[in-house]
């Protein structure tokens, strides 16, 4: 993550082809097309399905703003803008790609999510580069889409965006990722979902650095990597983007793989039942978002003892609970994707904690 690291764009450029290329042959086996909601739960990288979601709308921006130059017609007419806004939010809900044209976009978000990861000074200073009409509006769109370095890159960009002509946002950024360049092990926790897919050689990624200055890790994990990449099908989920992202509907995929136990998943009726018996008045509808409730402490225990050590498959569960409807659908949606896949043992004491944590938020005082 350190500056004077020289990337292998060709390298890149392939891994992406590769890795998209089993991501939408497992996909489109039995499908046609591929939906905006099947898009956020594509990988269990959620920052990257969020980049592919993003270079969908930057390609369709592109295509706006050249219908909108179209000189027959007025577009800066009030009811035009407004019909258009319109027309657009409805088209965000009924996103349908085929694999020809999703696999190209896939491996753009693919190679940018690598350089994100590796060499997020690089990636923020380009996407802040381009060019933008509406700079405070694209600084909010892009805190949507990135999940990754927020506290690193954010001030930075916000400076940009107040004033676009100083230079001084940049002196912010380099600031701001001092203490990221550190810590070497923060690529390869980012991209380890990746590694489930197609495994990642770092020693090709990163090139003409000299061995003194390249951090060790990146050598370990050549040993830990399998001669084979490994395939993976991720169970589907449900979840909601807001505004122009994607819109929710059920879905219910049973797995299929047999399983030698059977795994006790969590009856709503019961939890519910226990928690609104409790007399206890701060466990009664005190939330509204998941994380405000949850403690330092408790996002660790989760994320180690839950969600596998994996920092972003727990922000993908919670954003995913916070888009429920309801305590009954919040259940419905932990049994089907994370109990069962995860082997969660339902009566332990995180299990229990999170489930509290839900109760809070639908329940009313």
């Amino acid at each position: 993550m350190t500056k004077q690291m020289i990337l292998d764009q060709d390298y890149i450029d392939s891994y992406s082809r590769d890795f998209s290329q089993i991501i939408c042959d497992n996909h489109f086996t039995h499908r046609k097309y591929i939906s905006g909601q099947e898009i956020i739960e594509l990988t269990h990288s959620f920052q990257l399905n969020l980049m592919v979601i993003r270079e969908l709308f930057e390609d369709w921006q592109k295509q706006t703003d050249s219908f909108s130059k179209n000189p027959y017609f007025d577009f800066q007419d009030n009811v035009v803008k407004e019909a258009l806004s319109t027309f657009m939010n409805v088209l965000s809900r009924s996103i349908k790609i085929e694999k020809i044209d999703f696999e190209p976009l896939l491996g753009r978000a693919v190679g940018k999510t690598i350089l994100l990861a590796v060499d997020p000074v690089t990636f923020i200073e380009s996407v802040l580069e381009e060019g933008h009409k509406e700079p405070a509006s694209y600084v909010k769109e892009l805190k949507k889409y990135i999940k990754w370095y927020r506290e690193s890159w954010v001030p930075a960009a916000e400076d940009w965006a107040a004033d676009t002509g100083s230079l001084f946002w940049k002196q912010k950024l380099y600031e701001g990722f001092e203490k990221e360049s550190d810590d070497s092990s923060q690529p390869l926790a980012l991209l380890a979902p990746l590694q489930e897919v197609l495994t990642l050689n770092f020693d090709t990624l990163i090139k003409d650095i000299p061995e003194e200055s390249k951090p060790d890790v990146f050598a370990e994990v050549e040993k830990e990597v399998e001669e084979e990449p490994k395939h993976y099908i991720v169970e589907k989920t449900e979840v909601v983007i807001e505004e122009q992202e994607v819109e929710s509907s059920n879905h219910i995929q049973e797995d299929e793989a047999p399983t030698e136990k059977r795994i006790e998943t969590i009856d709503p009726s019961i939890v519910w039942a226990k928690f609104d018996a409790e007399e206890n008045p701060y466990m009664k509808g005190s939330i509204s978002h998941l994380k405000e409730g949850m403690g330092i402490n408790q996002r660790i225990m989760f994320t180690k003892r839950l969600f596998q050590g994996n920092p972003d498959l727990m922000d993908q569960a919670i954003f995913e609970l916070d888009a429920t409807d309801s305590f009954f659908e919040a259940i419905d949606l932990l049994n089907r994707s994370f109990v069962l896949s995860l082997n969660w043992d339902i009566h332990s004491e995180e299990v229990l904690e999170l489930l509290q944590l839900i109760f809070r938020k639908y329940d009313e005082v």
